[in-house]
Protein backbone atom coordinates (compact mmCIF):
# COMPACT_ATOMS: atom_id res chain seq x y z
CA UNK A 1 0.00 0.00 0.00
CA UNK A 2 1.32 3.47 -1.32
CA UNK A 3 1.52 6.33 1.36
CA UNK A 4 -1.22 8.79 1.35
CA UNK A 5 0.76 12.27 -0.01
CA UNK A 6 -1.18 15.54 1.21
CA UNK A 7 -0.45 18.51 -1.08
CA UNK A 8 0.14 21.75 0.61
CA UNK A 9 -2.93 23.12 -0.39
CA UNK A 10 -5.36 20.69 1.23
CA UNK A 11 -3.31 20.78 4.42
CA UNK A 12 -3.88 24.37 5.05
CA UNK A 13 -7.63 23.52 4.23
CA UNK A 14 -7.42 21.02 6.80
CA UNK A 15 -5.88 22.80 9.45
CA UNK A 16 -8.73 25.30 9.23
CA UNK A 17 -10.94 23.35 10.93
CA UNK A 18 -10.74 20.97 13.98
CA UNK A 19 -8.40 18.84 13.72
CA UNK A 20 -8.68 16.96 17.06
CA UNK A 21 -9.39 14.02 15.22
CA UNK A 22 -9.28 12.49 11.32
CA UNK A 23 -12.78 11.73 11.41
CA UNK A 24 -14.14 15.53 12.77
CA UNK A 25 -11.84 16.89 10.60
CA UNK A 26 -12.89 14.86 7.63
CA UNK A 27 -17.15 15.70 8.45
CA UNK A 28 -15.74 19.43 8.69
CA UNK A 29 -14.16 19.28 5.14
CA UNK A 30 -16.77 17.46 3.38
CA UNK A 31 -19.40 20.29 4.64
CA UNK A 32 -17.54 22.83 2.99
CA UNK A 33 -17.60 20.56 -0.04
CA UNK A 34 -20.79 22.23 -1.47
CA UNK A 35 -19.98 25.85 -1.14
CA UNK A 36 -16.92 25.57 -3.09
CA UNK A 37 -18.60 24.08 -6.16
CA UNK A 38 -18.03 27.51 -7.31
CA UNK A 39 -14.74 27.69 -7.68
CA UNK A 40 -13.49 24.74 -9.67
CA UNK A 41 -9.82 25.01 -8.04
CA UNK A 42 -10.69 25.68 -4.44
CA UNK A 43 -13.30 22.79 -4.97
CA UNK A 44 -11.00 20.00 -6.30
CA UNK A 45 -8.36 21.09 -2.98
CA UNK A 46 -11.11 20.24 -0.53
CA UNK A 47 -12.69 17.30 -2.04
CA UNK A 48 -9.15 15.90 -2.47
CA UNK A 49 -8.21 16.67 0.92
CA UNK A 50 -11.87 14.72 2.21
CA UNK A 51 -10.41 11.74 -0.22
CA UNK A 52 -7.18 11.57 1.06
CA UNK A 53 -8.43 12.18 4.57
CA UNK A 54 -10.80 8.86 4.54
CA UNK A 55 -7.42 6.93 3.35
CA UNK A 56 -5.90 7.41 6.27
CA UNK A 57 -5.79 5.99 9.37
CA UNK A 58 -6.46 7.81 12.58
CA UNK A 59 -2.77 7.28 13.86
CA UNK A 60 -1.23 8.97 11.04
CA UNK A 61 -3.57 11.50 10.99
CA UNK A 62 -2.54 12.08 14.35
CA UNK A 63 0.92 12.31 13.15
CA UNK A 64 0.52 15.14 10.97
CA UNK A 65 1.37 18.71 12.20
CA UNK A 66 -1.14 21.59 11.48
CA UNK A 67 0.33 24.07 13.60
CA UNK A 68 2.56 25.31 10.95
CA UNK A 69 -0.01 26.14 8.24
CA UNK A 70 -2.06 27.80 11.14
CA UNK A 71 0.89 29.94 11.93
CA UNK A 72 1.65 31.05 8.31
CA UNK A 73 -2.45 31.91 8.14
CA UNK A 74 -1.93 34.02 11.32
CA UNK A 75 1.33 35.47 9.61
CA UNK A 76 -0.48 36.69 6.49
CA UNK A 77 -3.49 38.04 8.40
CA UNK A 78 -1.30 40.23 10.78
Amino acid sequence: MRKVVFEEDEMRVISMFDTESREAALHAVEEVIPMTRGDEELSAVVISAAEKLKQISDAEFAEMDFEVYRLEEEAESE
